[in-house]
Protein backbone atom coordinates (compact mmCIF):
# COMPACT_ATOMS: atom_id res chain seq x y z
CA UNK A 1 0.00 0.00 0.00
CA UNK A 2 1.25 3.60 -0.81
CA UNK A 3 -0.32 7.10 -0.83
CA UNK A 4 -1.36 8.64 -4.16
CA UNK A 5 -2.48 12.21 -4.75
CA UNK A 6 -5.12 12.64 -7.47
CA UNK A 7 -7.27 15.50 -8.73
CA UNK A 8 -10.57 15.73 -6.87
CA UNK A 9 -12.53 14.42 -9.82
CA UNK A 10 -10.56 11.17 -10.07
CA UNK A 11 -11.70 9.03 -7.14
CA UNK A 12 -10.60 5.39 -6.70
CA UNK A 13 -11.88 2.68 -4.29
CA UNK A 14 -10.16 -0.24 -2.57
CA UNK A 15 -10.60 -3.51 -4.62
CA UNK A 16 -9.82 -7.24 -4.19
CA UNK A 17 -9.09 -9.50 -7.15
CA UNK A 18 -9.80 -13.28 -6.82
CA UNK A 19 -9.18 -14.97 -10.10
CA UNK A 20 -10.45 -18.49 -10.70
CA UNK A 21 -7.72 -20.92 -10.28
CA UNK A 22 -5.82 -23.03 -7.91
CA UNK A 23 -4.32 -20.15 -6.11
CA UNK A 24 -5.52 -16.83 -4.69
CA UNK A 25 -3.71 -13.50 -5.23
CA UNK A 26 -4.81 -10.25 -3.60
CA UNK A 27 -3.71 -6.47 -4.06
CA UNK A 28 -4.82 -3.49 -1.98
CA UNK A 29 -4.39 0.19 -3.13
CA UNK A 30 -4.88 3.06 -0.66
CA UNK A 31 -5.65 6.42 -2.32
CA UNK A 32 -5.28 9.67 -0.32
CA UNK A 33 -6.66 12.82 -1.97
CA UNK A 34 -4.88 15.97 -0.56
CA UNK A 35 -6.97 19.20 -0.57
CA UNK A 36 -6.53 22.68 1.01
CA UNK A 37 -9.48 25.00 1.52
CA UNK A 38 -9.15 28.53 -0.02
CA UNK A 39 -7.56 31.22 2.05
CA UNK A 40 -7.59 34.92 1.01
CA UNK A 41 -4.65 37.06 1.98
CA UNK A 42 -5.85 39.43 4.67
CA UNK A 43 -3.02 41.94 4.49
CA UNK A 44 -5.07 44.21 2.20
CA UNK A 45 -7.00 47.21 3.46
CA UNK A 46 -10.70 46.59 3.28
CA UNK A 47 -11.73 50.26 2.86
CA UNK A 48 -11.31 52.22 -0.32
CA UNK A 49 -12.20 55.86 -0.98
CA UNK A 50 -12.03 57.19 -4.53
CA UNK A 51 -13.30 60.17 -6.46
CA UNK A 52 -16.04 59.68 -8.98
CA UNK A 53 -14.59 59.13 -12.41
CA UNK A 54 -11.39 57.52 -11.11
CA UNK A 55 -10.51 53.81 -10.95
CA UNK A 56 -10.87 51.63 -7.86
CA UNK A 57 -8.71 48.51 -7.34
CA UNK A 58 -9.88 45.83 -4.87
CA UNK A 59 -7.27 43.14 -4.16
CA UNK A 60 -8.23 39.51 -3.64
CA UNK A 61 -5.44 36.97 -4.00
CA UNK A 62 -6.25 33.51 -2.60
CA UNK A 63 -4.26 30.32 -1.95
CA UNK A 64 -5.67 26.78 -1.87
CA UNK A 65 -5.42 23.31 -3.36
CA UNK A 66 -6.72 23.00 -5.92
CA UNK A 67 -6.41 26.68 -7.00
CA UNK A 68 -9.59 28.44 -5.94
CA UNK A 69 -11.95 30.09 -8.39
CA UNK A 70 -12.68 33.71 -7.48
CA UNK A 71 -15.81 35.73 -8.12
CA UNK A 72 -17.19 38.98 -6.74
CA UNK A 73 -20.55 40.04 -5.38
CA UNK A 74 -21.31 43.71 -6.11
CA UNK A 75 -23.39 46.15 -4.02
CA UNK A 76 -26.13 45.63 -6.60
CA UNK A 77 -26.06 41.86 -5.73
CA UNK A 78 -24.76 41.10 -9.23
CA UNK A 79 -22.02 38.50 -9.47
CA UNK A 80 -18.83 39.12 -11.44
CA UNK A 81 -16.91 36.01 -12.48
CA UNK A 82 -15.34 37.47 -15.63
CA UNK A 83 -14.49 40.92 -16.96
CA UNK A 84 -17.18 43.32 -18.20
CA UNK A 85 -17.13 46.82 -19.71
CA UNK A 86 -16.32 48.60 -16.44
CA UNK A 87 -15.29 45.69 -14.23
CA UNK A 88 -12.00 43.97 -14.95
CA UNK A 89 -11.19 40.69 -13.16
CA UNK A 90 -7.43 40.20 -12.96
CA UNK A 91 -5.71 36.82 -13.13
CA UNK A 92 -4.85 37.00 -9.42
CA UNK A 93 -8.49 37.62 -8.52
CA UNK A 94 -8.30 41.39 -7.96
CA UNK A 95 -11.14 43.55 -9.30
CA UNK A 96 -10.76 46.93 -11.05
CA UNK A 97 -13.75 49.24 -11.35
CA UNK A 98 -13.24 51.86 -14.08
CA UNK A 99 -14.94 55.26 -14.27
CA UNK A 100 -16.35 54.88 -10.78
CA UNK A 101 -19.81 56.35 -10.28
CA UNK A 102 -21.55 57.42 -7.11
CA UNK A 103 -23.85 54.39 -7.48
CA UNK A 104 -20.81 52.10 -7.31
CA UNK A 105 -20.37 52.87 -3.61
CA UNK A 106 -21.14 50.03 -1.18
CA UNK A 107 -19.90 46.60 -0.08
CA UNK A 108 -17.96 44.32 -2.41
CA UNK A 109 -17.47 40.66 -1.42
CA UNK A 110 -14.68 38.54 -2.83
CA UNK A 111 -15.44 34.80 -2.77
CA UNK A 112 -12.69 32.19 -3.25
CA UNK A 113 -14.04 28.63 -3.72
CA UNK A 114 -12.69 25.15 -4.36
CA UNK A 115 -13.86 21.64 -3.40
CA UNK A 116 -12.26 22.18 -0.02
CA UNK A 117 -14.53 25.07 0.84
CA UNK A 118 -14.97 28.85 0.58
CA UNK A 119 -13.29 31.97 1.89
CA UNK A 120 -14.65 35.51 1.68
CA UNK A 121 -13.41 39.02 2.14
CA UNK A 122 -15.59 42.11 2.42
CA UNK A 123 -14.58 45.51 1.02
CA UNK A 124 -16.29 48.83 1.56
CA UNK A 125 -15.98 51.29 -1.33
CA UNK A 126 -16.73 54.95 -0.73
CA UNK A 127 -17.18 57.18 -3.79
CA UNK A 128 -16.99 60.93 -3.37
CA UNK A 129 -18.30 63.37 -5.96
CA UNK A 130 -15.81 65.05 -8.30
CA UNK A 131 -16.18 68.84 -8.14
CA UNK A 132 -16.76 70.67 -11.41
CA UNK A 133 -13.87 71.77 -13.60
CA UNK A 134 -14.58 74.65 -16.02
CA UNK A 135 -12.73 74.73 -19.34
CA UNK A 136 -10.10 72.35 -17.94
CA UNK A 137 -9.01 74.87 -15.28
CA UNK A 138 -8.62 73.29 -11.85
CA UNK A 139 -9.53 76.34 -9.78
CA UNK A 140 -12.54 77.30 -7.70
CA UNK A 141 -12.61 80.74 -9.31
CA UNK A 142 -11.09 81.87 -12.60
CA UNK A 143 -11.09 85.43 -13.97
CA UNK A 144 -10.54 86.08 -17.66
CA UNK A 145 -10.73 89.19 -19.84
CA UNK A 146 -12.24 89.07 -23.32
CA UNK A 147 -13.11 91.65 -25.95
CA UNK A 148 -15.85 91.89 -28.53
CA UNK A 149 -16.54 94.33 -31.36
CA UNK A 150 -19.68 96.40 -31.28
CA UNK A 151 -22.59 94.93 -33.32
CA UNK A 152 -20.80 91.56 -33.57
CA UNK A 153 -21.62 88.18 -32.00
CA UNK A 154 -19.62 86.82 -29.07
CA UNK A 155 -19.48 83.26 -27.71
CA UNK A 156 -17.99 82.57 -24.28
CA UNK A 157 -17.27 78.93 -23.40
CA UNK A 158 -18.12 77.41 -20.04
CA UNK A 159 -17.49 73.69 -20.52
CA UNK A 160 -17.91 72.06 -17.13
CA UNK A 161 -16.89 68.51 -16.22
CA UNK A 162 -17.46 66.63 -12.98
CA UNK A 163 -19.21 63.68 -11.36
CA UNK A 164 -22.10 63.79 -11.18
CA UNK A 165 -22.43 66.05 -14.27
CA UNK A 166 -22.63 69.62 -13.00
CA UNK A 167 -25.50 72.02 -13.54
CA UNK A 168 -24.42 75.20 -15.37
CA UNK A 169 -25.90 78.67 -15.05
CA UNK A 170 -24.85 82.18 -16.03
CA UNK A 171 -25.30 85.23 -13.82
CA UNK A 172 -25.87 88.27 -16.03
CA UNK A 173 -24.76 91.84 -15.17
CA UNK A 174 -28.30 92.75 -14.10
CA UNK A 175 -28.21 89.78 -11.65
CA UNK A 176 -30.52 87.61 -13.75
CA UNK A 177 -29.79 83.84 -13.54
CA UNK A 178 -29.92 81.87 -16.79
CA UNK A 179 -29.73 78.07 -16.53
CA UNK A 180 -28.49 76.01 -19.48
CA UNK A 181 -30.13 75.59 -21.89
CA UNK A 182 -31.73 79.01 -22.40
CA UNK A 183 -32.84 80.56 -25.69
CA UNK A 184 -33.58 84.29 -25.82
CA UNK A 185 -33.81 86.78 -28.65
CA UNK A 186 -30.31 88.19 -28.03
CA UNK A 187 -28.89 85.95 -25.28
CA UNK A 188 -28.51 82.17 -25.65
CA UNK A 189 -27.05 79.65 -23.18
CA UNK A 190 -26.32 76.42 -25.05
CA UNK A 191 -26.58 72.95 -23.51
CA UNK A 192 -22.79 72.72 -23.20
CA UNK A 193 -22.72 75.94 -21.16
CA UNK A 194 -21.55 78.31 -23.91
CA UNK A 195 -22.96 81.83 -23.58
CA UNK A 196 -23.80 83.56 -26.87
CA UNK A 197 -24.46 87.30 -27.04
CA UNK A 198 -25.75 88.70 -30.32
CA UNK A 199 -25.55 92.30 -31.56
CA UNK A 200 -23.02 93.37 -28.94
CA UNK A 201 -23.76 96.76 -27.36
CA UNK A 202 -21.51 99.16 -25.43
CA UNK A 203 -23.65 98.45 -22.35
CA UNK A 204 -22.48 94.82 -22.51
CA UNK A 205 -19.14 95.93 -21.08
CA UNK A 206 -19.54 94.14 -17.74
CA UNK A 207 -18.81 90.94 -15.80
CA UNK A 208 -20.56 87.71 -16.82
CA UNK A 209 -20.31 84.85 -14.28
CA UNK A 210 -20.62 81.15 -15.09
CA UNK A 211 -21.32 78.84 -12.12
CA UNK A 212 -21.01 75.03 -12.37
CA UNK A 213 -22.32 73.06 -9.38
CA UNK A 214 -22.69 69.39 -8.37
CA UNK A 215 -22.59 67.33 -5.17
CA UNK A 216 -18.82 67.71 -5.05
CA UNK A 217 -18.90 71.50 -4.95
CA UNK A 218 -18.93 74.40 -7.37
CA UNK A 219 -16.58 76.29 -9.64
CA UNK A 220 -16.90 79.81 -10.99
CA UNK A 221 -15.71 81.57 -14.14
CA UNK A 222 -15.80 85.37 -14.15
CA UNK A 223 -15.63 86.81 -17.66
CA UNK A 224 -14.83 90.53 -17.90
CA UNK A 225 -16.17 91.59 -21.29
CA UNK A 226 -14.96 94.79 -22.96
CA UNK A 227 -16.84 96.07 -25.99
CA UNK A 228 -14.67 97.72 -28.65
CA UNK A 229 -15.49 99.85 -31.62
CA UNK A 230 -14.92 98.49 -35.11
CA UNK A 231 -11.46 96.96 -35.44
CA UNK A 232 -9.03 98.89 -37.63
CA UNK A 233 -5.60 97.80 -38.78
CA UNK A 234 -2.70 100.12 -37.87
CA UNK A 235 -2.22 103.15 -40.12
CA UNK A 236 0.54 105.75 -39.90
CA UNK A 237 -0.59 109.38 -39.88
CA UNK A 238 2.36 110.01 -42.19
CA UNK A 239 2.72 106.79 -44.21
CA UNK A 240 5.80 107.87 -46.17
CA UNK A 241 9.38 107.01 -45.33
CA UNK A 242 11.30 110.00 -44.02
CA UNK A 243 14.78 111.45 -43.95
CA UNK A 244 15.67 113.60 -40.97
CA UNK A 245 18.86 115.58 -40.41
CA UNK A 246 19.64 116.10 -36.75
CA UNK A 247 21.69 118.89 -35.24
CA UNK A 248 24.76 117.42 -33.52
CA UNK A 249 24.40 117.25 -29.75
CA UNK A 250 20.78 118.43 -29.78
CA UNK A 251 18.01 115.99 -28.79
CA UNK A 252 16.06 114.80 -31.83
CA UNK A 253 12.65 113.10 -31.83
CA UNK A 254 11.52 110.67 -34.53
CA UNK A 255 7.75 110.55 -34.87
CA UNK A 256 5.79 107.39 -35.65
CA UNK A 257 2.22 108.43 -34.87
CA UNK A 258 -0.20 105.63 -35.70
CA UNK A 259 -3.92 105.02 -35.51
CA UNK A 260 -5.82 101.75 -35.14
CA UNK A 261 -8.27 99.82 -33.00
CA UNK A 262 -7.35 98.28 -30.69
CA UNK A 263 -4.50 100.79 -30.20
CA UNK A 264 -1.41 99.30 -31.84
CA UNK A 265 1.74 98.37 -29.98
CA UNK A 266 4.67 100.37 -31.37
CA UNK A 267 8.29 99.26 -31.40
CA UNK A 268 11.48 100.69 -32.86
CA UNK A 269 14.45 98.95 -34.46
CA UNK A 270 17.76 100.81 -34.16
CA UNK A 271 20.42 100.78 -36.90
CA UNK A 272 22.29 98.02 -34.99
CA UNK A 273 19.21 95.74 -35.02
CA UNK A 274 18.14 96.30 -31.39
CA UNK A 275 14.36 96.45 -30.84
CA UNK A 276 12.80 98.84 -28.30
CA UNK A 277 9.16 98.68 -27.23
CA UNK A 278 7.20 101.65 -25.86
CA UNK A 279 8.21 103.08 -22.50
CA UNK A 280 11.92 102.19 -22.69
CA UNK A 281 14.43 104.72 -21.37
CA UNK A 282 18.20 104.44 -21.60
CA UNK A 283 21.05 106.92 -21.37
CA UNK A 284 20.73 107.58 -25.11
CA UNK A 285 17.13 106.74 -26.11
CA UNK A 286 13.55 107.22 -24.95
CA UNK A 287 10.52 105.56 -26.54
CA UNK A 288 7.27 107.34 -25.81
CA UNK A 289 3.81 105.82 -25.54
CA UNK A 290 2.68 108.00 -28.46
CA UNK A 291 5.08 106.33 -30.89
CA UNK A 292 8.02 108.71 -30.61
CA UNK A 293 11.71 107.87 -30.32
CA UNK A 294 13.92 110.53 -28.77
CA UNK A 295 17.68 110.45 -29.35
CA UNK A 296 19.24 112.54 -26.61
CA UNK A 297 22.60 113.48 -28.13
CA UNK A 298 22.85 112.43 -31.77
CA UNK A 299 26.26 112.06 -33.35
CA UNK A 300 27.72 110.15 -36.26
CA UNK A 301 27.32 106.82 -34.42
CA UNK A 302 23.56 107.34 -34.12
CA UNK A 303 23.04 107.97 -37.83
CA UNK A 304 21.42 105.24 -39.90
CA UNK A 305 18.12 103.52 -40.64
CA UNK A 306 15.47 103.47 -37.90
CA UNK A 307 12.48 101.20 -38.43
CA UNK A 308 9.14 101.82 -36.73
CA UNK A 309 6.66 98.92 -36.46
CA UNK A 310 3.02 99.01 -35.34
CA UNK A 311 0.96 95.90 -34.59
CA UNK A 312 -2.49 95.04 -33.30
CA UNK A 313 -4.72 91.98 -33.66
CA UNK A 314 -5.84 93.18 -37.10
CA UNK A 315 -2.56 93.92 -38.84
CA UNK A 316 1.10 94.95 -38.90
CA UNK A 317 2.89 97.83 -40.69
CA UNK A 318 6.41 99.25 -40.81
CA UNK A 319 7.96 102.59 -41.69
CA UNK A 320 11.56 103.63 -42.38
CA UNK A 321 13.14 106.82 -41.06
CA UNK A 322 16.70 107.63 -42.14
CA UNK A 323 18.58 109.77 -39.65
CA UNK A 324 21.56 111.84 -40.70
CA UNK A 325 23.53 113.95 -38.27
CA UNK A 326 24.13 117.41 -39.71
CA UNK A 327 27.46 119.17 -40.19
CA UNK A 328 27.84 122.86 -39.49
CA UNK A 329 28.64 124.79 -42.69
CA UNK A 330 32.17 125.88 -43.42
CA UNK A 331 33.11 128.55 -45.96
CA UNK A 332 35.94 127.26 -48.10
CA UNK A 333 37.21 130.59 -49.50
CA UNK A 334 38.52 133.28 -47.17
CA UNK A 335 39.95 136.32 -49.03
CA UNK A 336 43.16 137.56 -47.46
CA UNK A 337 42.98 141.03 -49.01
CA UNK A 338 40.34 143.38 -50.37
CA UNK A 339 38.73 142.61 -53.70
CA UNK A 340 39.21 145.37 -56.26
CA UNK A 341 36.63 146.18 -58.91
CA UNK A 342 36.55 148.73 -61.68
CA UNK A 343 33.78 151.24 -61.81
CA UNK A 344 31.30 150.40 -64.54
CA UNK A 345 32.29 146.76 -64.77
CA UNK A 346 30.79 143.65 -63.18
CA UNK A 347 32.32 142.31 -60.00
CA UNK A 348 31.92 138.75 -58.62
CA UNK A 349 32.36 137.88 -54.94
CA UNK A 350 32.75 134.13 -54.41
CA UNK A 351 31.41 132.32 -51.30
CA UNK A 352 31.95 128.57 -51.66
CA UNK A 353 30.65 126.61 -48.63
CA UNK A 354 30.29 123.02 -47.44
CA UNK A 355 28.06 121.29 -44.87
CA UNK A 356 25.26 118.77 -44.29
CA UNK A 357 22.60 119.52 -45.28
CA UNK A 358 23.91 121.64 -48.16
CA UNK A 359 24.05 125.17 -46.77
CA UNK A 360 22.21 128.13 -48.21
CA UNK A 361 23.97 131.49 -48.51
CA UNK A 362 22.69 134.95 -47.74
CA UNK A 363 24.26 138.11 -49.16
CA UNK A 364 23.16 141.63 -48.62
CA UNK A 365 22.49 142.96 -52.12
CA UNK A 366 22.53 142.45 -55.86
CA UNK A 367 22.40 139.10 -57.76
CA UNK A 368 23.01 135.84 -55.84
CA UNK A 369 23.91 132.74 -57.83
CA UNK A 370 23.17 129.17 -56.68
CA UNK A 371 26.83 128.52 -55.92
CA UNK A 372 26.90 131.42 -53.49
CA UNK A 373 28.62 133.93 -55.80
CA UNK A 374 27.41 137.52 -55.58
CA UNK A 375 27.50 139.47 -58.85
CA UNK A 376 27.62 143.26 -58.80
CA UNK A 377 26.83 144.61 -62.22
CA UNK A 378 28.21 147.96 -63.38
CA UNK A 379 29.90 148.58 -60.09
CA UNK A 380 30.19 152.13 -58.83
CA UNK A 381 32.12 153.72 -56.04
CA UNK A 382 28.95 153.38 -54.01
CA UNK A 383 29.40 149.58 -54.09
CA UNK A 384 32.62 149.72 -52.14
CA UNK A 385 32.70 148.56 -48.53
CA UNK A 386 32.43 145.29 -46.56
CA UNK A 387 30.28 142.43 -47.85
CA UNK A 388 29.29 139.59 -45.49
CA UNK A 389 28.56 136.08 -46.84
CA UNK A 390 26.66 133.88 -44.40
CA UNK A 391 26.20 130.10 -44.93
CA UNK A 392 23.66 128.31 -42.74
CA UNK A 393 21.84 125.00 -42.33
CA UNK A 394 20.02 123.18 -39.54
CA UNK A 395 23.34 122.37 -37.88
CA UNK A 396 24.54 125.97 -37.63
CA UNK A 397 26.02 128.80 -39.66
CA UNK A 398 29.31 130.39 -40.71
CA UNK A 399 30.14 133.75 -42.26
CA UNK A 400 32.97 135.59 -43.97
CA UNK A 401 33.51 139.29 -44.59
CA UNK A 402 34.92 140.56 -47.90
CA UNK A 403 36.22 144.09 -48.35
CA UNK A 404 35.54 145.63 -51.79
CA UNK A 405 37.40 148.53 -53.39
CA UNK A 406 36.03 150.21 -56.53
CA UNK A 407 38.58 152.01 -58.67
CA UNK A 408 37.34 154.96 -60.85
CA UNK A 409 39.43 156.18 -63.90
CA UNK A 410 38.69 159.55 -65.71
CA UNK A 411 38.10 159.46 -69.50
CA UNK A 412 41.27 159.54 -71.70
CA UNK A 413 42.36 158.82 -75.28
CA UNK A 414 45.02 156.18 -75.63
CA UNK A 415 47.27 155.68 -78.78
CA UNK A 416 44.88 157.30 -81.33
CA UNK A 417 46.05 158.81 -84.66
CA UNK A 418 43.90 160.71 -87.18
CA UNK A 419 44.49 162.93 -90.32
CA UNK A 420 43.45 166.59 -90.83
CA UNK A 421 43.22 168.19 -94.32
CA UNK A 422 43.67 171.95 -94.53
CA UNK A 423 45.03 174.48 -97.03
CA UNK A 424 45.79 171.67 -99.37
CA UNK A 425 48.06 170.01 -96.85
CA UNK A 426 47.72 166.75 -94.84
CA UNK A 427 48.44 166.90 -91.11
CA UNK A 428 48.81 163.86 -88.78
CA UNK A 429 47.48 164.48 -85.31
CA UNK A 430 48.36 162.19 -82.33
Amino acid sequence: SFPLSLPPTEWEVESTSTPMGPWLDEMKIHIAVIMAAPQIKHSYKTYRKVKAGDMALLDCEAAGEPKPKIFWLLPSSDMISSSTDRHFLHANGSLSVHQVKLLDAGEYMCVARNPGGDDTKLYKLDVVAKPPVINGLYANKTIMKVTAVRHSKKQIDCRAEGTPPPQIMWIMPDNIFLTAPYYGSRIVVHKNGTLEIRNIRPSDTADFICVARNDGGESMLVVQLEVLEMLRRPMFKNPFNEKIIAKPGTATTLNCSVDGNPPPDISWMLPNGTWFSSGIKTSQFLTGSNGTLTIYSPDGDRAGKYRCAARNKVGYIEKLIILEVGQKPSILIHPTRPVTGISGESLSLHCLSDGNPKPATINRRHILLENGTLVIREATIHDRGNYVCKAYNSAGDSSVSVSVIIVAYPPRIMNSTFTVIGNGHLYAVH
